[in-house]
């Protein structure tokens, strides 16, 4: 009696399986069909709906040798510090007021 309770499984997993594929909207043509709207939006973004198939060259080249010593800065503890621009200067103004509201 043993085995026949995983062949009984077997066969019932398969039948809800068939089943699913028959009710999934997504399966069934008569309920939804692709239209490709979504290529379609992304490429009215794009100003050379080509970029999309395939690349294109940097405008000057690119310079590998450049990047390979930012890696090693970084690798090595050496990084450059950024610029200071003053734009990033924050400083906390009180209103004098210990609850923060207005009168």
């Amino acid at each position: 009696m043993r085995p026949l309770v995983p062949i009984m499984v077997a066969i019932g997993l398969g039948a809800v399986g068939a089943g699913c594929a028959a009710t999934d909207p997504l399966l069934n043509t008569n309920d939804w069909n692709p239209t490709g709207a979504n290529e379609k939006n992304i490429a009215a973004q794009v100003v050379n709906p080509e970029d999309l198939v395939h690349g294109r060259q940097p405008i000057g080249g690119s310079d590998g040798g450049m990047a390979a010593l930012a890696v090693q800065r970084l690798r090595t503890n050496h990084v450059k510090p950024l610029p200071d621009t003053g734009i990033t200067d924050l400083h906390v103004q009180s209103t004098g007021s210990p609850s923060g509201g207005g009168s």
